[in-house]
């Protein structure tokens, strides 16, 4: 039999069947069995016996004795050898895509390049410093706490106006103190707004960052809230003396103070709900358990100031809760004290009593960490 001459493809990389198909140039096994040691070596003397270069004989060797592990000898004979996909054909990576895209003058596509995320911030301060801090940011919240507790209402606006980072430092402390409560009495406050009905008008006497009015504002709730504390902390909030808020007599329906009974004045705070409510109307109270030496003695101290309690409820170990309801036109007390001082009924005048004030209720004081 003529003996078949091997000829190299036109690009001069790939081996076509016709290049190994011979009897004489390899004798291929075509039965379907897994080649055995002798198929082995066929492959070996195909490689020697084809006329390529070094590295075509590499890529050939490599191609037949793969394709010898694992495939039929007739699969062996037809499979084409070349050096790999075209470039065309290969799957552009995001850098390529991106290229591709700014040539043709369009934007890449979401995700293709990489956001940089933002660095967390990190404190410059060492564990030692950072816990002086702490401290001292401890000790500035139980100062100011002092303050308003022991002082009158006037005293303390006049501070904070002169100081108003303060009242910053003192509501950080006390929302650092919240976070250790099991509950916090203004979400309570805020579960029963909800229920009320359109047009209600709310006092919250002692807001902080009014976060009842925020709430029911987002909520899109038809609720007025007035919010009234020392420092403006936000837009919600007017900055004033509760002694002496803003608002006409008979105007709210709803008066409310969470934890914010302080100053040596606070019966003046009481004495100011009962003249902006209407008669009949609401006002909530949420105090410390603590502050109390004696529960009866201040709900005869209201009764006094012209309202009747409807509710109390001290099944919280850390707050006592009160509704009371306005019930006259006209407290007992009469018109609130001035500058301190209050009339005697038959004439003449004595000074406010701080101690009948503190036999109430006792000043809030946190301990120290």
């Amino acid at each position: 039999m003529a003996k078949r001459k091997n000829k190299k493809s036109k690009s001069g990389d790939t081996l076509t069947q016709s290049s190994i198909e011979g009897k004489e140039d390899a004798n291929v096994v075509t039965s379907n069995k897994r080649p055995s040691e002798a198929d082995r070596d066929n492959v070996q003397n195909v490689v020697k016996k084809q006329k390529l270069n070094s590295s075509q004989k590499d890529r050939l060797r490599k191609v037949l004795e793969k394709r010898s592990k694992g495939k039929p000898n007739s699969e062996l004979a037809s499979t084409p050898i070349s050096k790999g996909p075209p470039k065309s054909t290969l799957k552009a990576g995001p850098l390529n895509a991106v290229r591709e895209a700014l040539k043709a003058g369009q934007q890449p596509k979401a995700g293709l390049i990489p956001t940089k995320q933002p660095a967390k911030p990190t404190s410059n301060l060492t564990a030692l410093q950072e816990k002086m801090h702490k401290k001292l940011a401890g000790a500035k919240f139980r100062w100011i706490n002092e303050i308003l507790y022991t002082k009158e209402s006037r005293e303390a606006v006049k501070i904070f106006k002169e100081q108003p980072e303060m009242f910053d430092i003192y509501h950080e402390g006390f929302r650092s103190q919240t976070e250790g409560w099991p509950a916090n009495p203004v979400d309570g406050f805020l579960a029963w707004l909800r229920e009320k009905p359109d047009g209600t008008v709310v006092a919250d006497m002692g807001c902080g960052d009014a976060k009842i009015a925020r709430t029911l504002k987002a909520e899109e709730k038809k609720i007025v809230v007035h919010s009234f504390d020392l420092v403006k902390r936000c837009e919600e909030v007017v900055a004033c003396d509760i002694a002496k808020v803003p608002l006409q007599s008979s105007s709210v329906d709803v008066v409310i103070f969470c934890l914010s009974l302080m100053g040596t004045n606070f019966m003046d705070f009481v004495l100011e709900a009962h003249r902006i409510l209407r008669v009949n109307g609401e006002l909530k109270i949420a105090e410390v358990i603590s502050r109390f030496p004696d529960v009866d003695a201040f709900v005869d101290a209201l009764s006094k100031a012209g309202f009747r309690m409807v509710r109390k409820d001290d099944s919280n170990t850390m707050f006592i809760l009160f509704d009371f309801v306005k019930s006259s036109k006209k407290s007992v007390h009469g018109e609130k004290p001035k500058d301190g001082k209050k009339k005697r009924r038959g004439g003449g005048e004595e000074q406010t009593s701080e101690a009948i004030q503190s036999a109430l209720l006792k000043p809030c004081m946190y301990k120290k960490r």
